[in-house]
């Protein structure tokens, strides 16, 4: 079985390329985009970044999370958050291009909906099942 240690040491470092392939994407397709700007699309990998490289780069720099197993209701929770950012982000660079393309269309904010609702489900699971195992090596030791 995997570590969490292990686990979120290899998320962080994807979570990282993902937001800089999504940086340097957004910036392409705006420099093609005839002047025309975007705030969805500009500002589209701080959810990769934000919530995705930070908390895992804080979880795998913890002792007590290091050494736990990654299975049950972590990697549940786990599935859920990072669902929940891909969500997001995809959402926000879908935006963006029917923002450059000139247009809009109202079934966009599902995509924030869907993420935020992923994203808060995804971070009470993880923290529960991250509390409910450090509880329970406190009582083996």
């Amino acid at each position: 079985m995997y570590t969490c240690g292990r686990v979120f040491n290899l998320h962080w470092r994807i979570f990282l390329g993902v937001s800089i392939f999504v940086g340097v994407f957004a910036a392409i397709y705006e420099h093609y985009g005839h002047g025309v700007m975007s705030n969805a699309m500009i500002f589209a990998f701080l959810y990769p970044l934000l919530l995705g490289f930070l908390p895992t780069i804080v979880l795998a720099c913890l002792r007590s999370v290091r050494k736990m197993e990654y299975a049950g209701g972590i990697r549940a929770g786990v599935n859920l958050l990072y669902s929940g950012i891909a969500s997001l982000t995809v959402g926000s660079i879908v935006t963006g291009v029917v923002e450059i393309y000139g247009t809009t269309y109202y079934l966009l904010v599902v995509y924030s909906y869907v993420g935020v609702i992923l994203t808060v489900l995804g971070t009470l699971v993880t923290i529960i099942a991250l509390a409910r195992e450090t509880g329970r090596a406190a009582k083996r030791a």
